[in-house]
């Protein structure tokens, strides 16, 4: 039977530690290197409904994309997110692995799914992570979409129900367009000076967006979720392409972060 050890060699292979930004915390996080492991439960984030569904599929390894343990834990206490996973993870015999900006910066990675979701063509980088421990990505729709209709294939692709946007203008087409899974709207002067219309990625803060529009620069929220989740499923079944033996599940998953009309009906 496969070791957990295997798995992450496995992982190694095609989003290699090497390509995380110095801050982040990817790989094992919890659990024995050695331990057999038929099955793995892949997600974005280790939450209490991942951890349910990973024992009721009686796996070994919860793969997730963000790192449930980033700083130093000087405390494992219950009552505390930290603390509640490691105890529960430790209870119930699982380990746990994240891959995170490794997979965010490697080919194929979180980054260029995201832009394949939108059907983009010519797909280059802006900056790479050996320049800015980040990978932005620029790519060509085959035909320049009216804000209306770049809003539409934006919602196809990522599952949203609306969109926010800050320097969309009616009156002007969009062609070539910038991507960054997660939190990049930080690089939006990168991809205006690289020639793109717009950048679509998340965690916006309020002064880029009247920046952005200054400039004439489209700014297109697709939530950390949503421009995250589709490329740690693509994740999984690299994997279970490179180990036919592991079992591999993915976790049913929901933003933590609701769209609610004025009446409080979720969108």
């Amino acid at each position: 039977m496969l070791k957990i050890a295997d798995i992450c060699h496995a992982l190694e292979e095609f989003a290699p530690k090497s390509l995380a930004a110095p801050w982040d915390n990817p790989g094992l996080l919890l659990g024995d290197a050695g331990a057999e492991c038929a099955s793995v439960m892949v997600a974005l984030d280790l939450t209490d409904s991942v951890l349910r569904q990973a024992e009721q599929a009686g796996c070994g390894l919860i793969i997730t994309h963000h790192p449930f343990i980033f700083a130093a834990q000087k405390q494992v206490l219950a009552g505390r997110y930290e603390g509640d996973m490691i105890l529960a993870l430790a209870q119930k015999k699982m380990a746990a692995v994240a891959c995170h900006t490794n997979w965010d910066n490697a080919l194929g990675g979180i980054n260029y799914t995201l832009a394949e979701a939108l059907g983009l063509q010519n797909i280059t980088p802006i900056c790479t992570p050996q320049e800015d421990e980040i990978l932005l990505l620029c790519g060509e729709f085959p035909s320049a979409l009216s804000a209306a209709d770049l809003t539409k294939t934006v919602c196809a692709a990522l599952g949203l129900p609306v969109l926010r946007a800050a320097g969309l203008d009616d009156n002007k087409t969009y062609r070539k367009l910038a991507v960054c899974g997660g939190a990049g709207m930080d690089f939006w002067p990168k991809a205006a000076a690289a020639g793109c219309d717009a950048l679509l990625s998340a965690d916006p803060k309020h002064h880029e967006g009247f920046q952005a529009a200054h400039a004439d620069f489209a700014l297109l929220d697709g939530t950390h979720f949503a421009t995250e989740v589709i490329g740690i499923r693509r994740l999984g079944r690299i994997l279970q392409q490179k180990l036919p033996d592991l079992t591999v599940h993915f976790a049913d998953e929901q933003d933590a972060w609701q769209f609610r009309d004025k009446e409080g009906r979720k969108y």
